[in-house]
């Protein structure tokens, strides 16, 4: 009652389609249940199977960030009152992952290309776009949006509701950086120039059936006195940039060096 009757009281919020339709009720009822079954399923699926931790981390702090958004209950916690803002917020937040696409499509032309195209470097330059403007995003959002709310959830005492959303913001963005500082690690030759550096290409019959080698430094190159599992986690950086983190061979590889 509480939700339709809030629904009555915003028909002129700038949310409301053609007088009829509450994008953000669609967002909570449609857009957040698709979006969140998909990471649980990637979870399962990928990230347990292949015990890729970073990957896993990245999506349950989507998962328990984002979840209260899509209830009514939910959301009046989590925006100390301001449902809109708060889904507001959610939706911003998930245009980050447009840069899931061009990750894609980056990957199928390093698994495909046998000699450099121009078209490579627009892509890398687009996804070395994406993943600075998720940290210069997530920066504006904690300290425009977020932080100067903190006294309304003092008010409403919902302090943990707080120090989840910070959490989930700066979380985000950290790995963002993380990433974009693994894409320009080889410097602009990397980004701009394909280099074959596998003989396998993708086999329809197969679905995505990346390359056995491992793409980056090994454990040598890296030098003897880092300790193994941040090299493991180098390494594991250095493929999902490569595009051969789905690799069969990849992945045996990283399991023996884990069990070592």
């Amino acid at each position: 009652n509480n939700q339709n009757e809030s629904s009555d009281n915003n028909n002129s919020s700038p949310w409301i389609y053609q007088g009829t339709t509450n994008l953000l009720y669609v967002w909570q009822r449609v857009g957040l249940p698709i979006s969140l079954s998909y990471f649980v399923t990637d979870c399962y699926f990928y990230c347990l199977p292949r015990k890729d931790l970073i990957i896993f981390v990245h999506h349950c702090i989507m998962c328990f960030c984002h979840y209260p958004v899509s209830h009514y209950s939910g959301a009046i916690l989590c925006g100390a009152g301001d449902i809109e803002w708060v889904t507001w917020l959610s939706i911003v937040g998930y245009t980050s992952e447009l840069s899931t696409a061009m990750m894609n499509y980056r990957w199928y032309l390093i698994n495909t290309l046998e000699e450099n195209w121009i078209g490579f470097g627009i892509v890398n330059c687009i996804v070395v776009v994406i993943w600075a403007g998720r940290v210069v995003m997530f920066t504006y959002l904690l300290v425009v949006e977020i932080f100067p709310r903190m006294q309304m959830y003092v008010e409403q005492k919902q302090m943990f509701t707080f120090g989840v959303m910070v959490f989930g913001h700066a979380g985000i963005g950290l790995l963002s950086l993380y990433w974009c500082m693994v894409m320009c690690k080889g410097g602009l030759k990397s980004l701009f120039v394909f280099k074959k550096k596998r003989p396998k290409v993708l086999n329809p019959q197969q679905g995505f059936s990346f390359a056995d080698e491992v793409a980056g430094k090994s454990n040598d190159e890296n030098g003897a006195s880092a300790p193994k599992h941040l090299n493991i986690i180098e390494e594991e950086a250095e493929a999902y940039k490569d595009g051969t983190i789905f690799s069969e061979g990849q992945e045996q590889s990283r399991q023996s060096k884990k069990l070592q």
